[in-house]
């Protein structure tokens, strides 16, 4: 199963690696004609709970952006839409280092995410960085990049791989070179029963 069920909503299941994979994985197949169907991230709702679903913010921080969404409906779908516009030129760059253009996109959306860091210390003295954006409504999509452009100067961006499953193209990392599927038990067992019936 593709899906878990977090607060209500149906999330993606994590599986790739890292948060910003996952964002990619929120879209269902890739280089297929588009649909709703495919669209994990159907509303600014399942955008904060996939951030949180994902490690990326903490349960409270996820409330308090559902919150604001429902007082700024306007505001939230345009933190969506740029949202999803991040995840399709992370997914294009994460395939294609020399694609100028997904770069320029995810740099630009990264450059934001740092301008928004702050190093904070909590009451016990643990330092950590946070972000403060200008809209909080676009914390989540900030976050991602943030962690995005954090894989993309290590090695393993290298180790990228997309799922070759029907109507899949779901990201994840494979450091030893021996992954093929998403998931073995989805994509994996769906080629094996074509192969079997072509076979018969």
């Amino acid at each position: 199963m593709h899906w878990t069920d977090v607060d209500g909503l149906r999330m993606p299941v994590l599986l790739a690696g890292h948060p910003g994979l996952e964002l990619c994985n929120t879209w269902a197949g890739w280089g297929h004609p588009p649909g709703p169907h495919r669209e994990w991230l159907r509303g600014y709702d399942h955008l904060a709970t996939w951030a949180g679903h994902a490690s990326l913010l903490d349960v409270p921080a996820v409330r308090r952006l559902r919150a604001a969404a429902r007082r700024e409906p306007a505001e939230a779908e345009l933190a969506l839409a740029a949202a999803r516009s991040f995840r399709a030129a992370l997914r294009t760059l994460l395939l294609d280092r020399g694609d100028a253009g997904a770069f320029r996109a995810v740099a630009a959306q990264a450059r934001r995410a740092a301008a928004a860091a702050r190093l904070t210390a909590d009451a016990d003295g643990v330092v950590s960085w946070t972000l403060s954006p200008d809209n909080p409504l676009d914390l989540p999509l900030l976050a991602c990049a943030r962690s995005a452009a954090d894989l993309l100067c290590t090695p393993a961006r290298a180790h990228v791989r997309a799922c070759p499953g029907a109507d899949c193209g779901w990201l994840f990392l494979d450091p030893r070179g021996r992954r093929r599927w998403c998931t073995m038990a989805v994509c994996g067992n769906r080629a094996k029963v074509r192969a079997y019936a072509n076979r018969h």
